[in-house]
């Protein structure tokens, strides 16, 4: 099976594009930034818009499934264009992370409308799918980190069992190989809880030894500084962490974790491993 990766360039797409090239599979990855510098080894790249036609035809065409890895953009704009493409080209499965908070009740935040409309742009599409909601990754601590300073925003009282993007990566991959997997959504909820405080102090500790504490900036104060500096990108973040202070994680796993194994990997052997 050849797999056509679509955000390719991604954080959470480089751990499931190894590990899908580990279990066997074909690959084609596609983004506007893709490179094979960005990995250990040389793969079949197209560079390209995901809003381009002609484009995404091209990254299609001989392929048996894609596997949509997006951020930052209109999801569900996006996943439209692919479909369309989609179907052209005969694509068998449609692979989709979305978020563990997607649902019908929480479509009042927009990037939560972007993906619930994407979801069900794949499920109404004919094709087999599956789609992937998973928590909190803690390869987006580093985010977190920026200019010697490490800030959360808001208080963020909810806690939530964050996840290894490798982890995440080998549940792709077993879905794959699974007939049963097909036409499911899927949980993805690591084995740990912990306040994202919290979780960002311990790892500061072990990668930022002159970073000394957290700091905690209100979200009204980060929407101010955003409105006045014409910052879009921070006013996104302060509206993404205002959304998760009033939403809680959503954990229904059984049927992930019994045909996709539990994921494994605790905060500390993730620091272990990320040394």
């Amino acid at each position: 099976m050849k797999i056509l990766v679509i955000g390719a360039s991604g954080m959470l797409a480089k751990p499931v594009i190894k590990k899908l090239d580990k279990e066997g599979f074909q690959l084609r990855l596609f983004s506007r930034t893709v490179r094979n510098s960005l990995f250990e080894k040389d793969y079949d790249i197209i560079q390209g818009n995901v809003f381009n036609v002609s484009d995404l035809d091209r990254a299609m065409s001989g392929c048996d499934a894609v596997h949509i890895s997006l951020s930052n953009i209109d999801e569900a704009k996006a996943t439209e264009a692919i479909i369309e493409s989609a179907k052209k080209h005969r694509i068998k499965i449609i692979s989709y992370v979305s978020g563990c908070t997607v649902s019908n009740e929480n479509r009042w935040f927009k990037m939560i409308d972007n993906k619930y409309r994407a979801e069900q742009t794949i499920i109404e599409s004919g094709i087999s799918y599956i789609i992937f909601r998973p928590t909190w990754f803690f390869e987006s601590l580093d985010l977190m980190v920026r200019n010697g300073k490490a800030i959360i925003i808001g208080k963020q009282p909810n806690p939530s069992h964050w996840v290894a993007a490798d982890d995440f990566a080998r549940m792709i991959a077993t879905a794959y190989k699974k007939s049963e997997a097909l036409n499911k959504i899927f949980y993805i909820i690591g084995p740990e809880t912990f306040l994202m405080k919290e979780l960002l102090e311990r790892y500061i500790q072990e990668n930022f030894a002159a970073i000394k504490k957290v700091s905690s900036v209100p979200i009204g104060m980060i929407k101010i500084i955003a409105m006045l500096t014409c910052n879009k990108q921070l006013r996104n973040a302060a509206e993404l962490f205002a959304y998760f202070e009033k939403v809680k994680e959503v954990r229904n796993t059984d049927e992930t974790n019994l045909l996709l194994g539990k994921p494994e990997i605790t905060f500390d052997q993730w620091l272990l491993i990320n040394r």
